[in-house]
C-alpha cells in the first residue's frame, strides 16, 4: 500500500477506497507500507495508522516500511533517483521490504493450500453486528 502523508494520516481517498471493498477481500494477504511525504518524516505518522487500519482489515503487513522522506527531492516525476550516487541506496532500502513481502506471500500461499483460512473463521457479510461478542 503506498501513500502520501496527509494532514499526518494516509491518503483518504486511499482510506475510502479500501473502506469500500470490505475486510474479506483483503483477509489473509500480505501487505508492505510505503509512505512519503514531503517533510522530514517521509510519512512515518500515516504509516503507523496504516498498519492499524491493513490490520484491521486482515492484511497482513510485513514489519519493515518504507518511508521516502522530501520525495521531491529524491525522486524525479518518472521515478528515477535524483541522485545517481544514492541509487544503490535506495534500491537496497526497498529491497528489504520487498523481500520481507516475498517471503510472506510464500508462505501464505504455501498455507493456503494446506488450509483455506477463510474455512476457520466466517466472514463478515451482513452487518457490523457480527463482530459484537454474545
Amino acid at each position: 500500500m503506498v501513500s502520501p502523508e496527509y494532514n499526518h494520516a494516509m491518503s483518504p481517498a486511499l482510506a475510502n477506497l479500501l473502506n469500500h471493498f470490505g475486510s474479506s477481500l483483503f483477509a489473509y494477504k500480505p501487505s508492505a507500507i510505503v509512505t512519503y511525504s514531503a517533510g522530514q518524516w517521509g510519512g512515518l505518522r500515516a504509516a503507523v495508522g496504516m498498519r492499524t487500519f491493513l490490520s484491521e482489515l486482515g492484511c497482513l503487513p510485513v514489519s519493515a516500511m518504507i518511508h521516502v522522506p522530501k520525495a521531491q527531492d529524491e525522486f524525479l516525476e518518472n521515478g528515477n533517483v535524483l541522485d545517481n550516487a544514492k541509487q544503490d541506496a535506495w534500491q537496497n532500502y526497498f529491497a528489504r521490504t520487498f523481500r520481507q513481502l516475498v517471503w510472506w506471500a510464500e508462505a501464505a500461499k504455501q498455507q493456503r493450500v494446506a488450509l483455506d483460512p477463510h474455512a476457520l473463521v466466517e466472514d463478515f457479510k451482513r452487518d457490523p453486528s457480527q463482530r459484537n461478542a454474545p
